[in-house]
C-alpha cells in the first residue's frame, strides 16, 4: 500500500516546497503549506496575525516569534496566541490529512500528523553552498545577505518547532534527502518509487 500522508521538513534553501509541490502532482495528492494558515483563518473566524503567530511567515521570523513567545499572549482559555494558533492549526491540519492523500509541508506536521496511518515523514536538506546558491538567486542576494537569511529562517524554524513539539527540528524523518546530490527531479523520482512501495 502507498503511503498516503507525507510530511516534509526542510532546511531553508534546500528546495523543500518545490519537492513538495512537485510530488504532490506527480502523485495527484493535494498539497498544503500555508493554505494551513488560510484554512485556519476561515474556520477560525479570527484575524490573520493570530494564527500567523503560531507559524513562520515574518521576514524578521526569528524577532516575530520571540515577540510572542516572551509574552504577548491572550488569556482566552489560559493559552498563548502562538499555542492557541499552533492547537487550531493542527487540528485543521488533522481534518486535511483525514480527507485524503496529501503532502504537508513545514509546520511541524511530522509532529501533528503522528498518528495518521500510511505517514511517510521526509527530511529535504541540502549542503550550505547549494542553499546559498539558491537563495542567492532567488531572492536576488548577495552570498552574505543569503547566508544571513538562510541562519535567521532556519533558527526561526528550529525555536517553532522545539516551542510546540518539545523535539528538535530535523530530528524526526523515515527518509531524509539531499539535494545536493540529487537534482529536485531525481529527488522526486526516488520520492515516487518509495511512496508507491511503502
Amino acid at each position: 500500500m502507498a503511503a498516503e500522508i507525507i510530511t516534509i521538513s526542510r532546511q531553508y534553501g534546500s528546495g523543500g516546497r518545490a519537492v513538495g509541490e512537485a510530488l504532490a502532482d506527480r502523485l495527484g495528492y493535494k498539497y498544503y503549506d500555508r493554505e494551513v494558515i488560510r484554512a485556519a483563518v476561515e474556520e477560525s473566524g479570527q484575524e490573520q496575525r493570530i494564527v500567523e503567530a503560531g507559524g513562520v511567515s515574518s521576514d524578521d521570523v526569528v524577532a516575530h516569534f520571540l515577540s510572542f513567545a516572551n509574552g504577548a499572549s491572550d488569556m482566552d482559555n489560559g493559552l498563548s496566541l502562538p499555542d492557541r494558533a499552533f492547537k487550531l492549526q493542527a487540528k485543521i491540519m488533522r481534518k486535511l490529512a483525514s480527507e485524503g492523500p496529501a503532502v504537508f509541508v513545514g509546520r511541524a506536521a511530522d509532529f501533528v500528523l503522528q498518528d495518521c496511518p500510511n505517514l511517510l515523514r521526509i527530511r529535504i536538506f541540502a549542503d550550505e553552498n547549494t542553499r546559498i546558491q539558491r537563495v542567492m538567486e532567488r531572492n536576488n542576494l548577495t552570498e552574505k545577505g543569503a547566508a544571513a537569511r538562510i541562519k535567521k529562517i532556519d533558527r526561526g524554524r528550529e525555536l517553532y518547532y522545539e516551542q510546540f513539539t518539545g523535539g528538535d527540528w530535523g530530528d524526526v524523518s523515515d527518509i531524509a534527502i539531499s539535494t545536493s546530490k540529487f537534482t529536485i527531479e531525481q529527488v522526486i523520482d526516488i520520492l515516487e518509487g518509495i511512496i508507491k512501495n511503502y
